[in-house]
């Protein structure tokens, strides 16, 4: 089963995340990939690599709920 985290913020050296079960998981930079805040991070050969397609999915699923809420 494929790990799936969501980068909240960079902080001290760790990418702090969240979990899909909503569990914080620091991870450190030197075991990520050019990560940034908001990125959906996957687990490819001990490295932790952006999805640029979940994130991407993810950020408009999230756009479309903001316009819904001020419409």
């Amino acid at each position: 089963m494929e790990e799936i985290l969501i980068v909240d913020r960079i902080e001290n050296g760790y990418a702090v995340c969240e979990t899909e079960k909503g569990e914080k998981k620091d991870i450190p930079l030197s075991e990520t990939k050019d990560v940034h805040e908001g990125d959906v991070l996957i687990l490819k050969d001990g490295v932790y690599i952006p999805d640029k397609g979940k994130t991407e999915a993810r950020r408009k699923r999230i756009l479309a709920l903001q316009e819904d809420l001020w419409a």
